[in-house]
């Protein structure tokens, strides 16, 4: 399996991972809610902070943004 596939699989089964990064230049920190398959390999996540949701596809968590995100990390691990 290639890093990308692997990296998709494991995004795709991430509902409740904790994700950070900058939406338009401003911080957010929130929660994986839900992923759905789109077209092709494509994955799509959403993620709610409280107060925003924010829909994100799985190329840009992949590619830690793209021209409205950056800075995307997603906390596969959990910190005990």
């Amino acid at each position: 399996m290639t890093p990308t596939n692997t990296y998709m699989n494991n995004l795709y089964n991430a509902v409740g991972k904790e994700v950070t990064g900058f939406w338009n230049k401003e911080p957010f920190h929130g929660t994986i809610t839900a992923t759905r398959a789109k077209y092709g390999a494509e994955i799509q996540v959403t993620v709610e902070d409280g107060d925003n949701l924010y829909i994100i596809d799985g190329t840009t968590m992949l590619n830690c943004g793209d021209i409205n995100y950056s800075n995307l990390h997603v906390y596969f691990e959990n910190n005990t």
